[in-house]
């Protein structure tokens, strides 16, 4: 049955009202389910941000966590770092006190010998390319001590473009003059030297003729390797 037989049998009155009915139940339909769509979207919606915002939470407290135990870790690390460096300086405190304490047996105890001379402590230290300062301590052996007077060579055996070659005291780029002392315990000695460039220094020699007033009463001589003199840093 065609749209104009149908029109025929109800009239166009009555055609018309169908199909505004039809038309408006479509509307209402329509609506309704436009409705329903919209509220599972947004509850869909609703569903996606509560999850966004409990992941975000849970983010949040894992970085405040993450940050917190670095935080930890990198004091824990300082600490570590100040107790080590500590230590280390304790350890080169109490390794002074013993060197100083072992100089002052020798200076007040020494061990009995007939020398009169003995030189304790030798150190090295390089204050540029070729100047160095030279430390030591003169003090006697003897436990009966007197008052003892010398002048003290300071030689250095080493190498310079493949040979042989010795510096002495008295000589003006390495050490100007002989090192005077006169004492009864001990003398501190503290003299800068200068080698000649491309010199290989390696052994330091000391000799002296000790002198009681004006009584020559020994010859003294030392050797000690560069190496073993020479020290890390300057002090």
């Amino acid at each position: 049955m065609t749209t104009d037989q149908l029109k025929q049998i109800v009239g166009n009155y009555k055609w018309t009202f169908i199909v505004a009915i039809a038309l408006s139940a479509m509307v209402i339909f329509g609506y309704q389910l436009a409705r329903v769509v919209d509220q599972g979207d947004s509850k869909k919606v609703a569903a996606q941000n509560e999850t966004i915002a409990i992941l975000s939470n849970e983010n949040n407290t894992l970085t405040t966590q993450v940050n917190q135990l670095e935080v930890a870790l990198e004091l824990a690390k300082r600490e570590t770092d100040s107790m080590t460096k500590k230590v280390s300086e304790q350890k080169r405190e109490l390794e002074a006190q013993q060197e100083l304490l072992t100089f002052y047996e020798r200076v007040m105890a020494p061990e009995k010998s007939e020398a009169m001379l003995a030189i304790e402590g030798v150190e090295v230290f390089k204050i540029d390319k070729n100047r160095f300062q030279l430390r030591m301590v003169l003090l006697q052996s003897r436990q009966q001590k007197t008052v003892i007077n010398g002048n003290l060579k300071v030689s250095l055996q080493g190498t310079k473009e493949g040979r042989e070659l010795r510096l002495k005291s008295g000589e003006a780029l390495f050490l100007s003059e002989d090192i005077k002392y006169r004492f009864r315990f001990f003398q501190a000695i503290n003299v800068e030297i200068v080698l000649p460039e491309g010199f290989e220094p390696d052994t330091i020699l000391f000799s002296s003729s000790v002198y009681q007033y004006k009584t020559r009463k020994e010859t003294f001589e030392l050797s000690v390797p560069w190496e073993q003199a020479l020290a890390v840093e300057l002090e």
